[in-house]
């Protein structure tokens, strides 16, 4: 009857020892897993707005001559293009 109860303490302990070392890995993972979320949102950031500077180059060349007039242009996307952002932040609340 002894034995019996200390193979079952024995195996209480082992439960316990398994399941903080789940936690501990559980944890772990999620921070990992912020980590590459926030990390995600950066790339997704960054690539937008590369795609934005490239359109918007794409499109003064194309459309203008002078340097004047392509930084005239560039400026007047650049506001367009914070003004839908507002907008879009406006809508997503």
């Amino acid at each position: 009857m002894e034995q019996q109860l200390e193979r079952i303490q024995l195996g209480i302990s082992k439960l316990k020892s398994l399941h903080q070392n789940v936690l501990i890995e559980n944890d772990l993972l999620r921070a990992e897993n912020t980590t590459l979320k926030n990390k995600l949102k950066e790339c997704e950031n960054s690539s937008t707005l590369a795609s934005q500077k490239q359109l918007i180059d794409g499109i003064t060349d194309s459309s203008t001559s002078s340097e004047g007039e392509k930084k005239q242009m560039k400026l007047k996307i650049n506001e367009l293009v914070r003004e839908v952002d507002k907008c879009i932040a406006l809508l997503n609340q």
